[in-house]
């Protein structure tokens, strides 16, 4: 179903409730509501109910940022004279999409597009940092190639509160401090923070992205490799978004609709 026809039904549904006249712009903003409600109420529910998962699959998006190997070697990703670090591959700016693509700060700081909503996972891939990078310089040693770049396995990243975040990154105790093989993530000032952080070569998002109106109403699109799916939500779940628009539209005050012209 594309936006025209999810007008055409909301329109149809209000007019057998003998309902007030609607805008486009007021039908936007209770459709944009619905969205919401929609993705947040099938989110709760997510782990224990297919239908649920099935609801978001469409909103789902895989993320993937990595430093190149060449930038590791010839030292143009170094950040703050200590490490190649994501944020001089991925600055604000670099992409198209900044509503829904992220981007690094502080090194390997992500900082959180604004149609993201929730992380439903993260990995990392490090790298052998401790024996090929200089600690003073953030360069490769000399006679390093990229050959001598050793990649660890990818490994997920367990999700920490605030308080054990910062405990365990300022832990003395080696069995409580974060290794490559068992990294941690926690939210701070609106952004992912990482440890360990200095040998980050690769982090990958699951995220789930709140859909825009065109985005949730457009015609379903079988995605290829290079072409990804359309964020759509299958017809059977518009149809429940447009229930829910018009629940709320059916629950405003007359009065402050916007008369026909």
């Amino acid at each position: 179903m594309i936006l025209t026809e999810a007008y055409d039904y909301i329109d149809l549904l209000l007019d057998k409730a003998d309902q007030p006249y609607f805008t486009t712009e007021e039908k936007n903003k209770f459709l944009n509501l619905a969205i919401s409600d929609f993705v947040n109420f099938h989110y709760q529910k997510m782990l224990a109910d297919e239908d649920s998962r099935r609801a978001l699959a469409g909103c789902i998006d895989y993320q993937a940022y990595d430093v190149p190997t060449s930038r590791i070697i010839d030292g143009s990703a170094i950040h703050d004279n200590r490490y190649p670090a994501l944020s001089e591959v991925y600055p604000d700016g670099w992409t198209s999409r900044p509503d829904r693509e992220g981007f690094f700060i502080y090194g390997n700081q992500y900082v959180l597009p604004k149609q993201q909503l929730y992380v439903l996972s993260v990995s990392a891939q490090h790298y052998n940092y401790d024996e090929i990078i200089d600690p003073n310089t953030g360069l490769i040693y000399s006679g390093i190639t990229a050959q001598d770049v050793v990649f660890s396995p990818t490994v997920s990243v367990k999700n920490k509160s605030i308080r054990n975040f910062q405990e365990d990154e300022y832990s003395a105790d080696p069995f409580n401090a974060p290794i490559k093989e068992s990294p941690h993530w926690a939210y701070i000032e609106g952004r992912i923070n990482i440890i360990p952080m200095l040998s980050i070569r690769r982090l990958v998002f699951m995220v789930l992205i709140l859909p825009t109106i065109e985005e949730a109403f457009t015609a379903d699109v079988q995605g290829t490799s290079t072409s990804p799916i359309e964020r759509s939500f299958a017809e059977h779940y518009q149809k429940q978004i447009i229930q829910l628009a018009v629940q709320k539209m059916t629950k405003v005050d007359v009065g402050l609709m916007t008369p026909p012209s």
